[in-house]
């Protein structure tokens, strides 16, 4: 029975890593295909209630197999507004995707290389996303995006997690919500496995099922000029134990980022 249960895991894993690619790529070339339109505020709106349908079918698909079962933890509590700094700690490479799946339509900061990716590229391109190549403009440009109405998710750890349960935060997302005057909402992401963590190839099975859950957290005022203290302070909450962060209080430390 375990080696029947074992080889059910291994076949939807990598079927369910198929199905991504598939739907991943057709969303590309359809990208491709429209990369001629000219970029506008609506039609980059499209392209990302585009990608939130592309995440929200595969994460139903792997929750369905039972092999990566996602579960929500407050989003219904989410704030009531649009030009939100979506803040979340990475310890895998499929975050982005669990949550896209369930918040509202965001753009995302990416890689330069993933310019070229088959799976991505054009999907960046014409959602509006931002490459993180560009330092000041990076800043300028992510804040006139959360002026203009769009939510940017932002992992401040910069790459996925190693080393630790939590690596240092860079203060970028800080500057981008204080320019942009745009609320900070906190999001914990944990996983019971080392599902495609830092350093380990997509194609190695992890355990299974690998137990996702996904949580909403306080949403903090945009901040004021002390950006080290604010940085600090939400490094700080997210470096508690992994507890139920809508069943408990926010520490000290960050219920005191309300300054001006």
């Amino acid at each position: 029975m375990n080696a029947l249960i074992t080889s059910y895991q291994v076949v939807a894993y990598y079927a369910s890593f198929a199905l991504f690619a598939v739907l991943s790529s057709g969303l590309n070339c359809l990208c491709l295909l429209n990369g001629w339109m000219p970029a506008t505020d609506r039609r980059e709106r499209f392209f990302q209630r585009l990608v939130r349908w592309n995440f929200s079918v595969f994460v139903r698909w792997v929750s369905f197999l039972r092999i990566v079962p996602v579960r929500y933890q407050g989003f219904d509590g989410w704030p009531n507004r649009d030009g939100l700094v979506i803040v979340a700690n990475h310890p895998g490479l499929m975050d982005v995707g669990w949550l896209l799946a369930r918040m509202p339509p965001a753009i995302c900061i990416y890689k330069p290389g993933v310019r070229h990716n088959p799976l991505y590229g054009a999907i960046a391109a014409r959602a509006g996303y931002i490459a993180g190549d560009h330092g000041h403009h990076l800043l300028r440009r992510a804040a006139a995006k959360l002026a203009a109405g769009h939510n940017l998710l932002v992992f401040p750890e910069g790459t996925r997690t190693h080393g630790g349960p939590l690596n240092p935060f860079k203060p970028g997302f800080v500057a981008m919500a204080r320019i942009a005057r745009a609320p900070l909402q906190l999001v914990r992401i944990s996983c019971d496995s080392d599902l495609l963590t830092k350093g380990r190839p997509w194609w190695r099975v992890p355990r299974l099922p690998a137990r996702v859950a996904v949580t909403l957290g306080p949403c903090l005022p945009p901040p004021g000029r002390d950006t080290d203290h604010v940085v600090a302070a939400i490094e700080a909450w997210y470096r508690q134990s992994d507890t139920d962060t809508r069943s408990s209080p926010a520490p000290a430390a960050v219920a005191a980022v309300e300054i001006s």
